[in-house]
């Protein structure tokens, strides 16, 4: 039974909940001043926020007595304070709940007057809701609406619990029609902790594989967690793990391959709201700027330092052990070989890459080139081909980095790991965060 404050929907838990819409609310100013194509582009260029889950656009905090701003309300308030930079993104408000869509009203009418929220659920075609709609229909009715809307645009997945397998391949499919169609971005939350620590009537999962051991509790548990992943596979990776850190890694792991069927690149984001609890913002995407500029951001707002291994000293291995590639090359040009590697390195999230990827044909110079330096670098041992065939059934070789070669000839060792932001970390940097979203690009 959904509760309101107002118009706000009420939710407990401080940290979680207020932390998740402090960092949605930072990011979104950061995707759109980048897809938007910035102040030098007169920020022209077609952009969308989906918001599929998008309640009242407020949410009250019960522990702290206070109304904040939900992800789409940071949405709507993105559009309206920028205008007229704005001008040419798209807010779409997705929510079945018919109580949450007149609280949403509600509050578009109170915090952002400029936004005419008695035409907000108007013909689609139209322009008079100054690209603001609000959509009280179900996922299947949505997804023709949306399907051909033009420029970037990112989806966000917010459920209160966990949202279905089937949901996120339904919109996947509905926009990403070829081998990693680059121009859709999903976010999603996902409830790390919660599935091993439980929270409120939800049970933890299991400890053992073995159902016969299971209580009723878990067995529902267990079965969230199977709409969760698609499938049952993910229980014999998860379930006979001894320790939180190792079953929450294998969780994200396991969710995270799933993920890359439908997008080159998966970047969780991990953040600590409070004591051992651990919850994953997801980015995904088949651009790899995109994925670049989040982990940017997301090390902008935390501890965590940059990727930045030592070009000069690891070309210097390279050449001893290549100097074949190094003839009629002049002053400061590289090999092909070299710059695809090496931008794989440096940019491409997980050591991801194949023979469409943008970057690296620009790297190799064409895409002739490129094929011809992954078949080089496959052949070294600095690539490996990961196999099996793709969704869409296109003849694309996909491959990963090989670390334990990289590290033993290069000497380059891999990105360590994300350590979660905390919500004391997060709030020591919003005048940062704000600065840096309202610059542009």
């Amino acid at each position: 039974m959904l509760e309101f404050h107002g118009d706000a929907i009420c939710l407990s838990g401080v940290a979680g909940t207020k932390l998740k819409s402090d960092i949605v609310g930072a990011y979104y100013p950061f995707w759109w001043s980048i897809t938007s194509g910035g102040h030098n582009a007169d920020y022209g260029y077609e952009t969308a926020i989906i918001e599929l889950h998008a309640g009242t656009g407020e949410i009250y905090i019960k522990d702290l007595d206070e109304i904040i701003l939900g992800s789409a309300g940071h949405a709507l308030e993105l559009k309206s304070s920028r205008l007229p930079d704005t001008r040419r993104l798209k807010i779409v408000l997705v929510e079945e709940n018919r109580e949450c869509c007149d609280h949403l009203k509600n509050v578009i009418g109170r915090r952002w007057p400029n936004i005419p929220v008695d035409r907000i659920e108007g013909p689609w075609a139209s322009d008079i809701s100054q690209y603001v709609y609000l959509l009280h229909r179900s996922l299947d009715d949505v997804l023709p609406i949306v399907k051909n809307m033009r420029g970037n645009a990112i989806y966000f997945f917010d459920p209160l619990r966990s949202i279905d397998w089937e949901m996120v391949e339904k919109v996947a499919a509905n926009r990403i029609s070829t081998f990693y169609h680059t121009g859709t971005e999903f976010m999603i939350f996902l409830f790390t902790s919660d599935w091993f620590l439980g929270r409120d009537e939800f049970v933890p999962l299991p400890k053992t594989p073995d159902e016969a051991d299971w209580s009723p509790e878990e067995y529902a548990s267990v079965q969230q967690a199977d709409s969760l992943m698609g499938d049952r596979t993910w229980r014999q990776e998860v379930l006979p793990l001894a320790s939180l850190d190792e079953r929450e890694y294998a969780l994200v792991s396991s969710y995270k391959y799933r993920l890359r069927d439908w997008f080159r690149y998966v970047l969780p984001l991990p953040f600590n709201p409070k004591g051992r609890q651990l919850y994953h913002l997801i980015v995904c995407s088949n651009y790899d700027a995109g994925v670049r500029m989040t982990r940017q951001f997301y090390s902008m707002l935390t501890e965590n330092p940059a990727y930045a291994p030592d070009s000069s000293a690891a070309y210097k291995e390279f050449k001893l052990l290549h100097k074949e590639l190094l003839s009629g090359l002049k002053g400061s040009q590289r090999p092909s070989a070299w710059k695809t590697l090496w931008q794989t390195i440096r940019q491409h999230e997980d050591g991801v890459c194949d023979v469409n990827c943008s970057d690296l044909i620009e790297k190799a110079g064409s895409a002739e080139n490129l094929r011809n330096c992954m078949d080089w670098l496959e052949d070294r041992g600095y690539i490996t081909a990961t196999g099996g065939t793709n969704l869409w059934n296109e003849p694309v070789k996909q491959y990963v980095l090989n670390w334990p070669v990289l590290t033993k000839k290069l000497k380059v060792e891999p990105p360590a790991p994300f350590q979660p932001i905390s919500s004391e970390q997060l709030y020591q940097k919003m005048t940062t965060l704000r600065s840096y979203g309202q610059r542009g690009s």
